[in-house]
């Protein structure tokens, strides 16, 4: 088979024809899926030498990147890259699909059994699609600190405050706790 090197026009029809195959065959009838969803492209758009979109499958919610162009980096299976998006960092890897090539991907939620319909599931998608595109709200350096998380790196969360009334360790082991 042919497999395009990138796609100058939207690729939604292709992603969503090769992930009705693996519904309809590798993941049919299995527990992990949600017999009220299918596989569907919610929001794919151009963003820099790619598109992105949420692909939604009877098993996971993801995030999806296709080369848009020659510029884009080519990867191998397994791959992971981190791209910068408004609303900060996000973390991919590398997958190689017979018809679509490779493409990376961003899994979100796995399994989808708490969506009762399909438009649950578009919801949620469109919500992300919005989000990611949305540049993060400030707050001042000094309130966040980062973490890293598997599948994710330099993600940043609020600080929690200490509390200054607290003792040390050395005054919990030494019983001097009020």
């Amino acid at each position: 088979m042919n497999r395009p090197a990138f796609f100058s026009a939207s690729p939604a029809a292709e992603i969503t024809h090769s992930f009705r195959q693996i519904e309809q065959d590798a993941m049919h009838g299995l527990p992990v899926c949600n017999d009220q969803l299918t596989t569907e492209v919610v929001g794919l758009r151009r963003f820099e030498q790619h598109w992105v979109g949420a692909l939604i499958t009877p098993w996971t919610l993801q995030l999806i990147l296709l080369p848009a162009t020659t510029e884009a980096e080519c990867l191998r299976d397994g791959d992971y890259r981190t791209l910068e998006f408004p609303q900060g960092p996000v973390v991919f890897m590398a997958s190689d699909n017979s018809h679509l090539g490779v493409y990376m991907a961003c899994s979100l939620m796995s399994p989808l059994h708490d969506f009762p319909s399909q438009g649950a599931i578009r919801q949620t998608a469109q919500e992300v699609m919005e989000l990611l595109f949305q540049p993060p709200a400030e707050k001042p350096q000094s309130e966040l600190v980062k973490v890293a998380m598997p599948g994710r790196l330099d993600i940043e969360r609020e600080a929690k405050p200490v509390d200054q009334t607290a003792g040390s360790r050395r005054d919990f082991l030494r019983g001097r706790m009020k």
